[in-house]
């Protein structure tokens, strides 16, 4: 008798956990099978639009990341895709920077001379309404024609006004760009 008890107590209990944690597991890895492609087209047709608002010249993209040999990288900002234009009108380079929230990336055109085009932030974990003022726009345009800085540092750059009470991830993109045009002077 005391069997049934421990039976209905405590196997049972556990048999049932196991089949709806199998269940459930099953279920979310058909979930996963599906959506993953569909996910991963949306993310790429996503950066593809970014590359083309950010260097608009351009009819097209080929990856030249494992062709561009070293890739730029400093202390706190590594380049970590190079995009040529089809046309051979610029570059666009996604680039990982450490910033206040943790790693932030960045995309960034530079034209075929040298330039920047356009600066855009895809993907961050700084805070709202302080850090992410440095993704405005009209921030960002500041950075539209320069074809050198001066200092890896944003308060160290000779001109340029810099958001008070948001320097690390004003910083983190300036170091961004700094990697950029470093790379486009390495041979792109």
């Amino acid at each position: 008798m005391a069997e049934q008890g421990t039976y209905k107590e405590y196997i049972y209990p556990v048999i049932i956990l196991t089949v709806i944690c199998a269940a459930t597991t099953a279920l979310l890895a058909v979930t996963n099978f599906f959506s993953k492609p569909v996910i991963e087209r949306n993310l790429a047709e996503s950066a593809r639009q970014t590359r083309l608002e950010l260097l608009p010249e351009a009819d097209d993209f080929s990856d030249m990341t494992g062709s561009a040999g070293n890739l730029a990288s400093n202390d706190k900002a590594r380049v970590v895709e190079v995009f040529e234009a089809a046309n051979k009108k610029g570059y666009v380079y996604t680039i990982r920077s450490k910033s206040f929230g943790g790693e932030l990336t960045m995309m960034v055109g530079v034209d075929s001379e040298g330039s920047v085009t356009g600066v855009k932030v895809t993907e961050h974990s700084d805070t709202p309404g302080v850090g992410t003022k440095n993704f405005d726009p009209d921030y960002l345009a500041k950075y539209k024609g320069r074809d050198a800085l001066e200092s890896q540092i944003v308060k160290k750059e000779p001109g340029f006004d810099y958001i008070t009470g948001a320097s690390v991830t004003g910083t983190a993109i300036h170091e961004g760009v700094y990697a950029a045009l470093e790379q486009f002077g390495e041979g792109r």
